[in-house]
């Protein structure tokens, strides 16, 4: 047996000779080991750990194969659980080259043999899609899915494509696709006995293993011999490791700098951190070396000592997170057949779809009476979806009549009146004075630095907007939107840390105990090593520790305090506060948000949300406030899976045992104070003894809510019973189930917050609801609503509560009747629109061109679906330059594949449009002669180019309509007007 470090485990494992297996007692350490070697290791590293993903085993051992067949040298670091498990030897999969033939036809029979699902557009594992001359596929062990494009039976091309912007990414030139397996099964020695290396194995924490060993037999009764025969043979021919750890008295030790500078005039000391440079400043003048490098732990060894963030600060260290490119395929905005839209013009109908005439679509909808009104695609920007505020059904007009334009301009009036309100509160608060704060110091960028993800490029847009509003010298009211998880906490902890550089006190409002707890240890973390005193100020600290914490906010040592309502009491006075964040405003109450208004004064505002309700939304949409979203998702984080289940005792037991053995952790929503603990003997009567349940509620006193979090953080507890008290603020990376009872009684945006508390680390999440089966109306609806969770946004989900709960008073009650008469979407382009008029702002109207040539130009249903055409009109007819639409083109043809004689045409009358508005052009049509007929605005007309056309009879002038005459292709014409 040999004693080891975690932090030295993956040095140590890759400067051995051999490849090597290595079992590891849990996944965090498969994780900490993998990110190490990945950047040290010279051979392969492959990691294989229980997840519980659909088709996760097969996933592994196709990269098995891969790997064994490879003369490389590797490193496999493998849970208990997978090394016990058999693998197949052999397996199926079919080889593609570029410039190869390919039967199309049988390749999708092998893929449905295989159960494959045939979808439209690939959104997981195990899909594949034929749109005209394009095949994609996602298979089980690759990270992102293959396009392959056919020129006849022959391949014309092989890219990767990104999932969700569904644009390639990567070209090859062949790839082979693993899409089955034989039945030669083998366990894992025999399958490594089929490697080109020599293989050594290893295996960690021998009492750790022993006790999973129990377990899993106990829940695998019919493998137990198979279980015992496996781990036999592993403690033969493999070497047992175990983990060395600091001791107490040294990890007291290591938190204290002195003590540090102290060690390191007998101990030879490197200290690997991200915040190397800041280190160095701390230890100036001692023989310390320092790595700038997020290792996960330290380590001793007999000539040095590792130290890192773990043993100096506390905290520990996370790994990777990588951009990835959100394109949502759904939102609440998209038309589909039989929705209620909305035209300037007609009022609400119902949207029927689209209809083919002459070689064009329309957008058909029907009103009143059967009336039918076909709107030509260029006619597509006068319609919205149509969003009520209320469970009433809009009124729908005869086509022809009076009565929509009439109910238009009366509430119009009210619109005006409205907006002209809205630009006296903008012009108020572009003229008050701020505090103009510095710039970013060498300090600021060094502090950033130490941030241990990659910012997602929606949180960088966020940091730099408050930036710039923070040097402005305005003051600063400026909304930051962005999913549960995606970052925000970042943006305000950056923005405190620029106003404290400026001798500021930062005051950190939040909603809840739990929250201000979280928020205490995240920004503690962030701030260690900085001059900066936090203050934490809630029912958690006792009567003396409040008065204290109020003397130093008063004679301005306290730098930054984070606290609830507490925070807004009259005995409270602030030194010189310069900024207020506040999370999640709309947990406060009225009282509070009264007494808020006398805080603010004059100092800058940041406010953080997930889900903002309407009305804020709205400031921030009509520039009262500032909006800044972050609508980027970090790498890895994947989708939660939401099912609906029967409230069963034997289907929960199993869910929770199923996520305690992959070492997950479990949220069990219970939002009854009364009856919370009895819920809790409940479930500790048919669970298993190893699995420990605990429970919080509001009404707890603070220290034992603390201690419940603490315990359920550091792993002590494997369920969490909790009422709607952690909707805020609980992190906890290892949490990746959540179940809730009696969802129908939350509030949509509830749920969403909710579940937002799992799926914060890269394992697959899953939330169950359980179901009352007698629902009412809005339960049904927010059940609809909820299925659709995966495709949406906060945002989207404040859009979708509106419309459940009915938002009341949105915008004041004047504006009631026009929000529900226009609908949310066409009532707020209105609001824009006059606002952007009253203040001379209205970007120049674009002027319809009338088009009449005799092409066909539309997208044919068997080169784009139905639904995915709406969206692409919708963007296409919104396009203003040649350069926005070749990367339209561009765009279709990698996704759909080459253009059908069809859509060039649609994309020559695109074209068209494009050049002609920018010519002064607004119509063009053909005449039974194949004569071309121009129409100018009189305005943008360059009469001294049509008397040098007309002179040199280029082209003719038809007296009487005022038309030009062209005989030719009306690019030539184009080319010929603009030279």
């Amino acid at each position: 047996m040999e004693k080891k470090f975690r932090g030295e485990i993956p040095f140590w494992l890759k400067n051995k000779k051999n490849s090597i297996v290595y079992v590891c007692s849990s996944n965090r350490n498969i994780d900490d080991y993998f990110f190490v070697l990945k950047d040290f290791y010279k051979g392969r590293i492959l990691r294989i750990k229980k997840e519980n993903e659909n088709g996760e085993l097969k996933k592994y051992n196709y990269d098995l194969l891969e790997l064994l067949k490879s003369d490389e040298k590797f490193i496999i670091l493998i849970s208990l659980e997978y090394f016990l498990e058999d693998y197949y030897s052999k397996a199926n999969s079919i080889f593609i080259e570029k410039g190869k033939e390919v039967d199309i036809k049988a390749l999708e029979e092998k893929l449905i043999e295989a159960e494959f699902e045939k979808t439209y557009m690939l959104t997981q594992r195990k899909e594949y899609s034929i749109r005209g001359d394009i095949l994609d596929i996602f298979n089980i062990n690759q990270e992102n899915p293959v396009r392959i494009e056919f020129f006849g039976n022959e391949v014309d091309r092989i890219t990767y494509f990104d999932l969700h912007s569904q644009l390639s990414i990567e070209k090859l030139d062949s790839i082979e696709l693993y899409i089955d397996n034989n039945k030669d099964k083998k366990d894992f020695f025999s399958l490594m006995y089929t490697s080109k290396n020599k293989v050594e194995y290893y295996y960690e924490n021998n009492d750790i293993l022993q006790a999973k060993v129990k377990r899993l037999m106990g829940e695998n009764s019919d493998r137990e011999n198979d279980i015992i025969n496996k781990i036999t043979e592993l403690s033969k021919i493999g070497k047992q490791i175990e983990i060395q750890k600091f001791t107490e008295e040294e990890l007291k030790q290591f938190e204290v700098i002195d003590r540090i500078k102290k060690l390191s005039e007998n101990t030879n000391i490197i200290i690997y951190s991200e915040e190397a440079t800041r280190y160095k400043e701390i230890f100036k003048g001692y023989d310390i070396k320092f790595e700038k490098y997020p290792l996960f732990e330290g380590y001793r060894t007999e000539d040095k000592l590792i130290l890192t963030d773990r043993e100096i600060k506390g905290i520990r260290v996370k790994r990777e997170r990588f951009e990835k490119k959100a394109l949502r395929y759904k939102s609440v905005d998209e038309i589909a057949e039989q929705d209620y839209v909305i035209h300037e013009n007609f009022g609400v109908g119902i949207f029927l779809g689209l209809e083919n005439i002459d070689g064009q679509d329309y957008l058909k909808i029907k009103y009143a009476d059967e009336d039918k009104l076909y709107v030509p695609l260029d006619g597509i920007n006068k319609i919205e979806k149509y969003i009520n505020i209320s469970d009433v059904i809009p009124e729908i007009y005869k086509l022809g009549r009076k009565g929509f334009r009439r109910k238009k301009a009366r509430l119009s009036e009210d619109i005006e009146i409205f907006a002209k309100e809205i630009i006296k509160i903008q012009a108020k608060r572009n003229l008050a004075n701020g505090f103009k704060f510095s710039k970013d110091t060498v300090m600021q960028e060094e502090f950033e630095e130490a941030f241990p993800f990659t910012e997602t490029p929606g949180q960088l847009k966020a940091i730099e907007d408050v930036k710039r509003d923070m040097e402005s010298g305005k003051v600063m009211d400026r909304l930051v939107c962005g999913d549960v998880g995606y970052g925000k906490t970042e943006v305000a902890i950056r923005a405190a840390f620029k106003a404290i550089m400026d001798e500021k006190q930062v005051v950190l409002l939040v909603p809840t105990t739990v929250l201000a707890e979280q928020h205490y240890e995240r920004f503690s973390e962030r701030f260690k090593n900085y001059p900066i005193n936090i203050e934490i100020l809630s029912r958690v600290q006792t009567k003396k520790e409040q008065e204290e914490s109020i003397k130093k906010i008063e004679n301005g040592s306290a730098d930054l305090i984070i606290g609830t309502h507490r925070l807004l009491s009259d005995d409270i006075k602030y030194n010189d506060i310069g900024l207020l964040i506040i999370d999640e405003e709309q947990k406060f109450g009225v009282k509070a948000k009264e007494k808020l208004k006398k805080l603010k004064g004059d100092i800058d505002i940041l406010t953080l949300t997930a889900t903002p309700i309407p009305r804020t939304l709205n400031l921030s949409l009509l520039g009262i406030r500032d909006l800044s979203i972050i609508d980027t998702s970090p790498e890895g984080r994947q989708k939660i899976q939401t099912e609906y289940i029967d409230n069963n005792k034997d289907l929960i037991r199993d869910i929770i045992i199923t996520e305690v053995s992959r070492e997950g952790q479990v949220f069990y929503i219970f939002n009854s104070v009364k009856r919370i603990e009895m819920k809790s003997k409940e479930l500790r009567e048919f669970l298993p003894e190893y699995i420990k349940v605990d429970y919080i509620h509001g009404q707890m006193l603070a220290r034992d809510i603390k201690r419940a979090i603490h315990n359920f953080e550091n792993g002590n507890t494997d369920i969490l019973i909790a009422t709607t008290i952690i909707e805020n603020g609980i992190d906890i990376e290892n949490a990746n189930t959540m179940i809730i009872e009696g969802v129908e009684k939350l509030g949509l945006s509830q749920v969403y917050q909710l579940r937002g508390r799992i799926g914060r680390s890269n394992k697959k999440s899953y939330c169950y609801m359980l179901m009352n089966e007698n629902k009412t109306k809005n339960a049904q609806k927010r059940e609809e609503s909820i299925r659709e969770f995966d495709n949406l946004t906060g945002i989207d989900l404040s859009m979708e509560d509106s419309k459940i709960r009915g938002v009341g008073e949105i915008l004041g009650e004047k504006q009631h009747g026009a929000v529900e008469t226009f609908g949310y979407n066409l009532y707020m382009k209105m609001l824009n629109e006059e606002i952007l008029k009253l203040k001379g702002e209205n970007e120049e109207e674009l002027e319809d061109v009338n088009i009449e040539l005799n092409f066909p130009r539309f997208l044919p249903d068997n080169y784009i679906e139905k639904n995915e055409k709406i969206k692409i009109y919708k963007r296409a007819l919104a396009l203003k330059t040649l350069e926005e639409l070749e990367e339209l083109h561009k765009e279709l043809e990698d996704r759909f594949g080459k253009l059908k004689s069809e859509a060039k045409g649609f994309f020559e009358f695109l074209k068209i449009r494009i050049r002609a508005r920018e010519l002064g052009i607004v119509s063009i049509k053909e005449d039974k002669e194949k004569r071309i007929l121009i129409n100018f605005n009189e305005e943008k007309i360059n009469v001294d180019k049509i008397i040098y056309l007309l002179a040199n009879k280029k082209i003719s002038y038809l007296k009487f309509t005022q038309t030009i005459g062209f005989e030719g292709d009306i690019f030539e014409f184009f080319d010929l007007y603009s030279n």
